[in-house]
């Protein structure tokens, strides 16, 4: 299976919104990335989950593996 095949727009409502999403995505096996175009940052890291969220239009979760139960309360509709 091709690395980075599953994707999912997601939203962060404040603060506590993406210190879970990064305490589930560093549960994860293998990489999880915030992605937005050309950037990619590690959806493990606190400070990565902050940046993309404060400063990008737009944030797609990106895995290796189905990880949409993971993090299906951040998924944007």
């Amino acid at each position: 299976m091709e690395k980075g095949n599953y994707r999912y727009p997601v939203k962060f409502n404040g603060i506590q919104d993406m210190l879970e999403f990064t305490h589930r995505a560093s549960k994860c096996p293998g990489e999880v990335m915030l992605v937005n175009g050309h950037h990619r940052l590690s959806a493990k890291s606190f400070l990565s989950v902050m940046i993309a969220a404060l400063s990008w239009d737009s944030v797609t979760v990106e895995a290796d593996f189905d990880c949409y139960f993971e993090f299906e309360a951040f998924i944007a509709q």
